[in-house]
């Protein structure tokens, strides 16, 4: 679909109000391609993110694409008027806005747990009873240490239940997959729960300290 000047404004307006972005990250792009146009709007940054209006053959009604939609990558309007389409556009930069400023949980993992050093000097093994005894025992200290961290309540809290079901899952697991379960859970709390630099090195230390060298190098 051409746009009216006017109609080009109109979208320049939304993004200038909400003042999620500045207008020079984004790209006009008009095509034609025998008789039909086709506007696109690109994210310059991200140029896989995008919403493009496109030509109906009924009088006065259009058709959008967009991406990020609300609930997956790619959405599409039905037939719509001009002002639905502006709707549309307005919650694409909130979606917009949503997925760029949203932290990569899985890439800061993986360069989390890249930096752990394990001893290798477990088998996959379950443990033996008084192997999962000590084990216990050594949650429950840390658990009862995590005030010494100066931890909000709510971290502190989802810690601990994280802990407890640990402790549940030595039971049936090897060792080897146990070890692993516990440091990706302990990276996997940190993160989601956007526990400072600090604190994550005081945790990491606690647990180290409490585990005596057990499978971290101290």
């Amino acid at each position: 679909m051409k746009l009216l000047k006017t109609q080009k404004n109109s979208l320049f307006d939304i993004i200038q109000e909400i003042d999620f972005f500045s207008h020079n990250q984004f790209e006009f792009i008009e095509n034609e391609s025998e008789g039909t146009y086709n506007t696109r709007i690109q994210y310059n940054p991200d140029k896989s993110f995008f919403f493009s209006f496109t030509d109906s053959k009924s009088i006065n009604v259009l058709y959008v694409n967009y991406s990020p939609g609300e609930e997956q990558i790619i959405d599409s309007s039905s037939q719509i008027t001009w002002n639905e389409a502006l709707n549309h556009f307005l919650n694409w930069l909130v979606f917009l806005n949503r997925e760029v400023t949203a932290p990569n949980l899985w890439e800061k993992f993986k360069t989390e747990i890249s930096d752990i050093k394990f001893l290798n000097n477990f088998n996959n093994e379950k443990f033996s009873f008084s192997e999962f005894t000590e084990i216990s025992q050594k949650i429950e200290s840390l658990k009862n240490s995590l005030s010494t961290i100066p931890l909000i309540l709510n971290q502190q809290n989802e810690i601990i239940l994280r802990l407890d079901h640990l402790s549940e899952t030595a039971k049936d697991l090897g060792k080897f997959d146990w070890i692993n379960l516990f440091v990706g859970t302990i990276i996997s709390v940190v993160i989601q729960l956007n526990v400072t630099p600090e604190n994550a090195n005081a945790l990491w230390e606690l647990i180290k300290r409490i585990f005596n060298n057990y499978f971290l190098p101290k």
